[in-house]
């Protein structure tokens, strides 16, 4: 492994899935890491598409991923995050840690051990929740996690949040937005990763293809998924160095 390689990890997955918690998790326990946020990338609120008179703040067309794969590009090149983007996201509130530091910790010690190559390594998370329906960005990136949970379980948690931020401002969700926006533009643009387009079903050729991990059990407890994004991280991280 040469000095200036840094490993990108995207995790993704639909909105309310755990991907922020899970990125932000892993931020703690590999020590040389940092997060970018693809919902850093949307584009001005004028340029939203607009769906029944709606903004679709879910649909590809409202992320710019031509300055995405550019800040990718940067971050490979220079291992930090560049300095042309405005980053926001960490404002947003994920609510009570569904893992506690010491749970974190102790997961950690389990896994990597004292002197593991992962420790030493340097990593950018990328955290988004449309990585595997662009091509370019996910050949960018080492390894890939895909997270996901039942319809209800993402619908209610989508619908306890009080908002986000955004560029201009603040998001609050209309009545109705999950069912009608936000669940049928996640199907659209991931269904051709599962076979027979069934999202609860195994992964197709293709996602396997491009390596694209997804846990063994929908809607895992977050500390399972952190033992178990580790696990993957340390594998792929082994691999890679060879």
């Amino acid at each position: 492994m040469t000095e200036s390689k840094i490993f990108l990890i995207g995790v993704s997955g639909p909105s309310s899935s755990g991907k922020s918690t899970l990125a932000r998790l892993l931020r703690y326990v590999l020590l040389k890491s940092f997060i970018l946020h693809e919902d850093d990338f949307y584009k001005p609120e004028t340029e939203i598409p607009v769906v029944n008179g709606i903004e679709d703040w879910d649909c590809p067309e409202a992320i710019d991923f031509m300055a995405l794969r550019a800040a990718i590009d940067y971050i490979k090149k220079n291992r930090k995050l560049p300095d042309n983007v405005h980053y926001k996201e960490d404002q947003n509130n994920l609510g009570t840690p569904p893992v506690l530091s010491e749970e974190a910790d102790e997961i950690k010690k389990q896994v990597l051990g004292e002197n593991s190559v992962a420790e030493n390594t340097e990593f950018c998370i990328v955290d988004g929740f449309l990585l595997f329906n662009d091509d370019v960005i996910t050949k960018q990136l080492d390894i890939k996690f895909l997270l996901r949970a039942p319809y209800e379980s993402l619908k209610k948690r989508r619908e306890a949040r009080s908002g986000y931020a955004t560029i201009e401002g603040f998001w609050v969700d209309p009545p109705g937005y999950f069912e009608n926006i936000v669940w049928p533009g996640y199907v659209k643009a991931h269904k051709h990763l599962f076979e027979g387009e069934d999202l609860e079903g195994p992964l197709a050729p293709y996602a396997i293809q491009q390596d694209i991990r997804t846990a063994s059990a929908i809607d895992s407890h977050m500390k399972d998924m952190l033992k178990w994004a580790l696990e993957v991280v340390a594998e792929k991280v082994r691999e890679l160095s060879r």
